[in-house]
């Protein structure tokens, strides 16, 4: 973490060539107040010429040069005349850059680049940011705090029975006791209102109820320890164990940093005497990794609805809504990008299932249920690639991330696939699959972001070797690219199956969940649309003063000094699902963030893995990073 931040308003960067300060009106004024324009033209009288002949020269030369004079105008014109067309032509698909990069001619799409550090209470920035924070106490009491919440274990199951009675949810009791005993001023100060028994709301009015609050989310419950990984854990997996980098166990990545690194900002806020002008509200569920449950975002945010409504004369009543996301800070073409992510996939279960008869090993069929269920998993997966093309669009925010490397000069990518996503810039919602391929070869992981996945996650048959089950049942799960949408999807794996049944002379039957649990008759096969969600809708970061703050406050924490050492900030894609689902009619401006550098954990902290960790220099990052968040949108004018 750095030691000094800026308490300047704007510390601001454009990138010609390169990454410049831009010299505002008063510095340039400043800068220019001790030269004088009236003596620097001013002729001396007493000059006279001391050779009349240089005179009587000059003026000889005259009609030669004014004739030289003339056939250049006329040599640039026609010139001009020529090129003109071609130069148009051009421009029709490039642009100027900011960056510097490959082109001088491309438009630019990526968001411009500014540092925004809060400028009021400079007390604040000095007695947090400048001592408390870096300080060894501060270190260890945050050791303590995200320490102490991973070790109460607030496992959420997928087969969870009804609050109240299930006891498995009396551990997030354990959890609401140690917030309130480790955070005892956010808890004296701000509103608080618990929903379905185990849902945290905070609320910290601000003093002008005009503006739009922001939203931070985060969830308390943790995903299951695997009990035959039990040995893998190099220690215990709810020890919360500090080993002098890292902070050790279940839940300390995924998402206790981020809920405890909230609360931590908000308490010494509050210790330093802050008082927000904009009401800031904290929503923190307890279900999120058992989404088909929907008893603590989904809660939540049906009580924020009815709570905040129409206030703001629309049905979108929070500036901002702030959620954990993928690891913010990650290294790409060799540059450091911070990627809040504007939109995430779509998801889609599927359950195939076949009812065929069935018998004794010793008299097998030609196709038993497990034989024509492999045929198709086969067959989806033969079809995966041609059902679902990668595409490369504006539609997609991964197409301004990717442009923002392009532009850079110092990233680290090929001359000829800069050039061929330049070249785009023409046409951004238009695909060009040359440069889809060109764009994968050279960087794999990148497919994911570009289409529809597919992955055959569990399959079940048969529970004897000598007998042959009359049933078989997979699921296949679909994350869906925001260039499509579920009936897509569902239509294409429909006439990938088809034929299968046709083959086997099977009565293909397409239902919904809630009839899965029928009986299935003989020698038949079933699709069943289990949980679905649409892709989410994009948060624009054009024209977007809540973009710019947010990627303003991003730079001011994480930037680092150096030539090509800062953050470049560029909206993307969430290739998961986050509680944010529940939240789309609660902010236009949604976005999706994981406020830590993923080279802290050597990668990304084996989340939902053995071994889960966060490194302690990376939840400090978090602190400050909402510590600043909440006051640059306090300053900040959102036009609401």
């Amino acid at each position: 973490m750095t030691d000094n931040y800026p308490t300047l308003e704007f510390a601001q960067y454009q990138r010609p060539n390169g990454h410049i300060p831009v010299m505002d009106e008063k510095n340039r004024h400043a800068a220019l107040s001790g030269v004088s324009t009236t003596n620097y033209y001013a002729k001396d009288a007493s000059y006279q010429p001391r050779h009349s002949r240089t005179r009587a020269a000059i003026s000889i030369l005259k009609p030669v040069i004014a004739c030289i004079v003339l056939f250049i105008c006329f040599y640039i014109n026609i010139w001009t005349f020529i090129t003109s067309p071609i130069l148009e032509s051009i421009e029709s698909t490039h642009h100027s850059d900011h960056h510097g990069s490959a082109s001088s001619l491309v438009a630019t799409q990526c968001p411009a680049q500014y540092a925004i550090a809060p400028h009021l209470s400079p007390d604040i920035t000095k007695r947090n940011m400048e001592k408390l924070f870096p300080s060894a106490e501060f270190r260890n009491l945050s050791v303590k705090r995200l320490s102490g919440a991973v070790q109460i274990p607030t496992v959420s199951y997928d087969d969870n029975g009804p609050i109240g009675e299930d006891p498995r949810w009396d551990v997030f009791f354990d959890l609401e006791r140690y917030f309130r005993e480790t955070f005892p001023l956010l808890h004296k100060t701000l509103e608080q209102e618990i929903v379905n028994l185990h849902g945290l709301i905070y609320t910290w009015h601000g003093s002008d109820p005009s503006l739009k609050p922001i939203l931070l989310t985060g969830h308390q419950d943790v995903v299951p320890i695997q009990q035959d990984t039990l040995s893998d854990w190099k220690y215990p997996p709810f020890s919360g164990y500090f080993d002098g980098t890292y902070i050790n166990g279940r839940g300390a990545h995924d998402c206790k940093n981020n809920v405890v690194g909230i609360m931590a900002a908000v308490e010494a806020l509050i210790e330093a005497g802050f008082k927000p002008r904009r009401t800031v509200v904290l929503g923190f569920g307890f279900d999120e990794e058992s989404p088909t449950l929907m008893l603590g975002a989904y809660q939540i945010s049906r009580h924020l609805k009815r709570v905040w409504g129409d206030k703001f004369g629309d049905s979108l009543p929070f500036a901002l809504l702030l959620d954990e996301g993928l690891i913010g800070i990650q290294k790409m073409y060799n540059r450091t990008f911070g990627i809040p992510q504007a939109s995430e996939k779509g998801m889609l279960d599927v359950k195939f299932r076949v009812h065929v008869a069935g018998g004794h090993s010793s008299n097998p069929p030609a196709h038993g249920s497990i034989g024509i269920l492999s045929q198709v998993v086969s067959a989806l997966e033969d079809s995966y690639r041609p059902n679902f093309p990668s595409t490369f669009t504006s539609n997609n925010p991964y197409y301004y991330q990717i442009h923002c490397a392009a532009e850079d000069e110092h990233a680290d990518m090929s001359p000829v696939l800069r050039e061929a996503i330049l070249n785009q810039a023409g046409r951004p919602d238009v695909d060009h699959p040359k440069l889809t391929e060109l764009l994968v070869k050279e960087d794999p992981e990148s497919d994911i972001y570009l289409h529809t996945t597919q992955a055959i996650t569990i399959f079940n048959s048969g529970n004897k070797a000598n007998v042959i089950p009359e049933n078989a049942e997979m699921l296949a799960n679909y994350r869906i690219s925001n260039e499509e949408n579920i009936s897509i999807v569902q239509e294409r794996i429909v006439e990938t199956i088809k034929p299968l049944a046709e083959k086997f002379n099977l009565h293909l039957i397409v239902r919904e969940e809630d009839d899965d649990d029928k009986e299935l008759p003989v020698n038949s096969f079933s699709i069943s649309w289990w949980r679905r969600i649409e892709p989410s809708p994009v948060s624009s970061h054009e024209s977007s003063p809540v973009w710019n703050h947010l990627a303003g406050v991003i730079k001011h924490v994480f930037d680092e000094p150096g030539d090509g050492n800062d953050v470049i900030v560029a909206p993307t894609m969430a290739v998961g699902n986050t509680d944010t689902k529940y939240y789309w009619d609660l902010s236009e401006q949604i976005y999706r963030f994981g406020p830590v550098r993923i080279w802290h954990d050597e990668g990304w902290g084996n989340l939902h893995s053995v071994n889960e960790r966060i490194a302690l220099d990376a939840h400090m990052e978090s602190v400050t990073f909402y510590h600043e968040l909440i006051r640059v949108f306090d300053e900040a004018d959102l036009a609401h």
